[in-house]
């Protein structure tokens, strides 16, 4: 497996995304040594976009040759639009209810990487060292942890996105209940053979090494009885900002962490820090280092950890706040830069990715026909 570096600086993103190579990563892209982008942690905190990304690799190559690429990153902004349009709805069973149920709780096996799936436990120990999963590594945890260990997709999804560096809210989340058919037509599964082929890999006589036709009867194992909650908390970096009176600021959020937004805003910069938005999906420490890191490249950006009232405890009469659309961030005062949305006409709730991609296909070759 490689071993991607995200503590780097914006320039090493840059030529990290001009390095892409959109049709060896279409053919390869499922396999655990494929040649993905490592760019996810970037765009989940907002430090580049899915505009800036598509943007740089038009430049070398054709929008057919780069159609796959440009689907996983349309994904990404189809979750958000989800997310948009259902709000807090998507963090319980959003079009149907997940059965069958044994548990809510993550089985321990599962947490501690020891379910005897090899591939799955190097996937999950690796995961909790570096916070990096390959998307199929995902799936196949997934599929395990709801459609075979039959627990509830919340607590894991939560234990995921905790460790995750590119945790989306709105992807982790959906993601999990694609998997376990809460918002799809049909639930994942994954046999010992898909998890061979594409790890590379040979194991035998696992629980999962069953035909497709078997796969959906194979009965919960007992090595998975048991379960605890999940030690999950935030551990939040110290304040450097003292509270805002007076005058102009841009207030970031930990997902919008892009050093060149307003670049010529002369005000102060504060990356405002909420714990109460971030109580029921918390963050590793290794997280947090992640999001210090970034927030160091930030010329003059201070940091505040508190709540609005602390924040703003004279009110908002004399401040002139500006913020960045995003849905944690919909109740933040000032006016609203929108996001670089790769697909900005592309609004709303669509049932499906591919109804939503071939709406944006139509809107990016013809926007006035909105």
């Amino acid at each position: 497996m490689n071993n991607p570096n995200f503590f780097i600086d914006y320039e090493t993103i840059l030529d990290r995304i001009d390095a892409i190579d959109p049709p060896t990563y279409a053919r390869t892209r499922n396999y655990l040594s494929g040649a993905v982008s490592y760019l996810s942690p970037f765009l989940t905190h907002g430090i580049i976009s899915t505009r800036l990304v598509r943007d740089r690799v038009l430049t070398r190559y054709s929008d057919n040759q780069s159609e796959k690429f440009f689907q996983e990153l349309g994904w990404r902004e189809y979750f958000q639009r989800v997310w948009q349009a259902k709000g807090d709805e998507i963090f319980t069973d959003l079009r149907s209810p997940q059965e069958p149920i044994t548990s809510t709780e993550l089985p321990v096996a599962i947490a501690n990487g020891t379910t005897g799936i090899n591939v799955i436990d190097e996937a999950i120990t690796y995961l909790q060292a570096t916070g990096y999963m390959h998307n199929h590594a995902r799936m196949w945890t997934a599929s395990l942890t709801c459609n075979i260990a039959q627990t509830h997709w919340r607590e894991p999804a939560r234990w995921m996105h905790y460790h995750l560096l590119d945790g989306d809210l709105a992807s982790n989340t959906l993601c999990w209940q694609w998997n376990a058919g809460s918002f799809s037509s049909k639930k994942y599964f994954a046999n010992q053979e898909n998890l061979n082929k594409f790890s590379e890999t040979e194991q035998r006589g696992t629980i999962l090494d069953v035909g497709y036709d078997q796969i959906a009867d194979v009965p919960c194992p007992t090595d998975f009885d048991e379960r605890a909650p999940l030690p999950l908390e935030n551990h939040f970096p110290p304040s450097t900002a003292e509270p805002l009176r007076a005058g102009s600021a841009l207030l970031y959020s930990i997902w919008n962490l892009d050093p060149t937004w307003r670049s010529d805003f002369t005000g102060r910069r504060v990356l405002w820090i909420e714990p109460s938005q971030l109580s029921d999906w918390p963050l590793s420490p290794q997280r947090w280092d992640f999001i210090q890191h970034w927030a160091a490249q930030i010329s003059g950006l201070e940091l505040f950890v508190g709540e609005a009232a602390d924040l703003f405890p004279s009110g908002l009469d004399d401040l002139d706040l500006i913020t960045r659309e995003y849905p944690r961030c919909a109740h933040w005062p000032g006016s609203v830069d929108p996001r670089d949305w790769m697909f900005p006409e592309t609004e709303g709730y669509f049932q499906s990715f591919f109804a939503y991609w071939k709406r944006a296909q139509k809107n990016a070759k013809n926007p006035a026909a909105l």
